[in-house]
C-alpha cells in the first residue's frame, strides 16, 4: 500500500488549528481525497484505529463535516469545509467581541474606583474574604 504523505503534517496542523482532533483531521482529509468510504476502508486509508473511527465519524458528523449512509456497511461522505470554517470564524469573532467588551468594562470600573482607592489607601479591602472566621464570644 502506498502512503500519500507529501504534506501530511502540514495538513494535519492546519486542520487541528481549525478545531479538529488528530483523528478527525486524518479521517476528514482522507474523505476529502476519496469522496466516500466505507468505515473499514476509511480506517485503513486514514490510519485511524478502527475502534476509534466510529466515535471520530460521529464527532465529525456533529460538526457538520460528514454524513453517513447505510447501516452495514456504513458509508461516510464528506461535507464541504467552508460552512464549518465559517461557523468557527463566527465563534472566534464572537469570543473576541466578548473579550473587548469585558476589557472595556474592567477599564471603566477601574477608572471609577481608583480615586476612592487612592483616597482611603490602606483602609479597605478590594475583595471580601471567601471564608470569614466566625467569632465565638466567650463571656462568662
Amino acid at each position: 500500500m502506498y502512503v500519500l504523505n507529501g504534506k501530511s503534517e502540514k495538513i494535519l496542523g492546519l486542520l487541528k488549528r481549525c478545531g479538529l482532533t488528530e483523528y478527525e483531521s486524518k479521517a476528514y482529509f482522507t474523505l476529502l481525497l476519496t469522496e466516500r468510504s466505507k468505515v473499514w476502508d476509511l480506517s485503513k486509508k486514514s490510519s485511524v484505529p478502527n475502534g476509534r473511527l466510529y466515535v471520530t465519524v460521529e464527532s465529525l458528523r456533529e460538526k457538520g463535516l460528514v454524513r453517513t449512509a447505510g447501516e452495514f456497511p456504513k458509508v461516510v461522505l464528506p461535507e464541504p469545509f467552508a460552512p464549518y470554517l465559517s461557523r468557527k470564524i463566527n465563534e472566534k469573532q464572537m469570543e473576541i467581541s466578548q473579550l473587548i467588551e469585558a476589557g472595556n468594562e474592567i477599564r471603566e470600573v477601574v477608572y471609577c474606583l481608583k480615586p476612592v482607592a487612592m483616597k482611603f489607601r490602606n483602609k479597605y479591602r478590594v475583595f471580601e474574604p471567601k471564608h470569614r472566621r466566625k467569632r465565638n464570644d466567650f463571656t462568662s
